[in-house]
């Protein structure tokens, strides 16, 4: 895919124009005998396993792969069983539209659920429907109000055109990243070692996978973990999912650590969005990032009931919203801040 391409695919998407990103997707798949990789990821996102295997004329081992792993009429086989602890944390909302994908996601393989929820939530589906091996905490949430109000004096604030302020550093990554952390360490609270996995994986409960985990053969180093690809954005990684062995994963799930320390006392340069604040965590703990596309999809409310592939990667409606409810959140706790003309 040249540079010409990508930035047509990403200009189409940002306007939600899908019907004209499709057509170019057909047109590309039948004048080409073989496309690239990130190619046919694309196309596969975009079109699914059968319109893209109908008009494929030339497929690599990996695109035959993915083509039955994304085909929700049938679950592939894995070529080798692993044992795969799964940290799920963050508000378990819509839990109960995606158990079936993640129950198939890691189809063929011995799984044990990790689950991290705060208090004051509930689940609103049952976390023993995951599987046999579920452990959970339930803890209140710590009050971090100070790690808040440090980010917000050394980063600012940024405001839109409607009047709205959020901070740069956007409060809800000291809770979610926190959560990761303490459910990592669940793994020994429950009798169990990490080190006695074969992989562990991180998600949020509202990930909805059209695809499987279909890379049990891939070898991975302590410095290597897997991302999806499809959630990354301002030249950082997503951070809705990751998989890697217990020695890469035990430092991933350790970002909390240095946000509360590196990065509030040792101010870094450029965009501070959550994907990008990720990307320099990895670079300096040098952990080295494979991407993958496994089909995975945010299940907002309004989402909940659509077939796989109509499933939107984004919803503008929900940034608006959580920008709204963050700069009430601000206002509210700091006013004095709020109301400072701080900037970076």
């Amino acid at each position: 895919m040249n540079s010409t391409e990508r930035k047509i695919f990403r200009k189409l998407l940002k306007k939600r124009w899908t019907f004209c990103a499709r057509a170019v997707c057909l047109w590309q798949l039948a004048t080409h005998r073989q496309v690239s990789e990130e190619q046919f990821d694309q196309y596969l996102t975009l079109l699914g396993p059968e319109k893209v295997s109908a008009r494929l004329r030339q497929k690599t081992a990996r695109q035959q792969r993915k083509l039955t792993s994304f085909d929700q009429r049938q679950t592939r086989e894995p070529v080798r069983k692993l044992k795969v602890a799964v940290l799920l944390s963050g508000q378990p909302t819509g839990l109960e539209h995606c158990i079936h994908s993640i129950r198939r996601f890691f189809h063929g393989h011995e799984v044990h659920y990790f689950c991290h929820t705060w208090d004051n939530l509930s689940a609103a589906a049952r976390l023993e429907d995951l599987g046999d091996e579920v452990y959970r905490m339930s803890a209140p949430q710590p009050d971090f109000t100070e790690y808040e109000r440090r980010a917000i004096e050394t980063y600012g604030m940024k405001t839109f055109s409607n009047g709205i302020r959020v901070p740069f550093v956007s409060p809800n990554i000291f809770p979610m990243w926190f959560a990761v952390q303490q459910v990592f360490g669940l793994i020994e609270k429950s009798g169990k070692s990490a080190s006695g996995y074969d992989l562990i994986c991180r998600m949020r409960y509202d990930d909805f996978w059209i695809g499987q985990f279909d890379c049990e053969d891939l070898p991975l180093s302590d410095e290597q973990i897997i991302i999806d690809r499809n959630y990354n954005g301002y030249g950082g990684y997503g951070d809705q999912f990751a998989i890697g062995n217990p020695a890469a994963m035990g430092r991933y799930c350790n970002l909390y650590s240095w946000l509360t320390d590196g990065f509030l006392d040792n101010r870094i340069t450029g965009q501070l969005f959550p994907e990008v604040l990720l990307r320099h965590f990895l670079e300096q703990s040098g952990i080295s990032v494979r991407e993958e596309n496994f089909g995975l999809r945010l299940l907002r409310p309004e989402f909940a009931g659509m077939q796989p592939y109509d499933i939107p990667l984004r919803c503008h409606q929900a940034s608006s919203q959580r920008n709204r409810r963050v700069s009430a959140y601000i206002k509210q706790k700091f006013p004095e801040l709020y109301n400072d003309n701080l900037s970076i």
